[in-house]
């Protein structure tokens, strides 16, 4: 038996792959398009930046309250995914504020992005192409919405982010019970 699918079916079986985070990413994104559409951008703007410091802890909660743990302390790909996720966000902060200081208009974009980036990540970790396809039709989607509707970069694009967020959570349940059920030797190993 490969050590490495029961890592992937430890790290299944008590994080739920991530669905607590994916919920907070759709809220924000909600929030995002909302506060976007009704606030002039340097208004709208603030209101992102604060709304993204919700970003962790409401996945947290949200986590508790699907009994999944955000966490998975103990495994060495939730620990990878935290140690990606979170150096990465750290390295492209400098971008993002850059934006948000002086070009945020292409904010939604390079958040949408930005955000986004570990993603290659969860794919690996959980062994699934959904985190990776997720990644790819948002940065696409994102950025031919960016382009092709500038008049709309604080509605529709963040709109779009969250609808991402949306199908993603409405299809990961589904997939990961599959995944579960063609691992199930490793799992009554593991």
């Amino acid at each position: 038996m490969d050590s490495l699918t029961v890592l992937r079916v430890d790290l299944a079986k008590r994080s739920q792959w991530n669905m607590g985070y994916f919920g907070a990413g759709f809220l924000y994104w909600c929030f995002a398009a909302i506060s976007g559409a009704l606030l002039p951008v340097e208004s709208a703007k603030v209101y992102w930046m604060i709304g993204g410091f919700t970003i962790f802890p409401i996945a947290i909660m949200l986590s508790r309250l699907i009994g999944a743990d955000p966490f998975s302390r103990g495994n060495a790909l939730a620990s990878l995914i935290g140690l990606s996720h979170g150096s990465l966000i750290g390295l492209l902060m400098p971008l993002v504020v850059m934006c948000f200081i002086q070009f945020p208009q292409g904010l939604p974009l390079t958040a949408a992005i930005c955000f986004g980036v570990s993603f290659p990540v969860l794919f690996w970790a959980f062994g699934d192409y959904i985190f990776l396809i997720h990644i790819i039709v948002r940065v696409v989607g994102a950025t031919v919405l960016w382009f092709a509707l500038p008049g709309a970069r604080y509605t529709v694009l963040p709109a779009f982010i969250a609808a991402m967020y949306l199908v993603t959570m409405l299809v990961i349940p589904g997939r990961r019970q599959a995944w579960l059920q063609a691992h199930a030797a490793v799992a009554t190993v593991a």
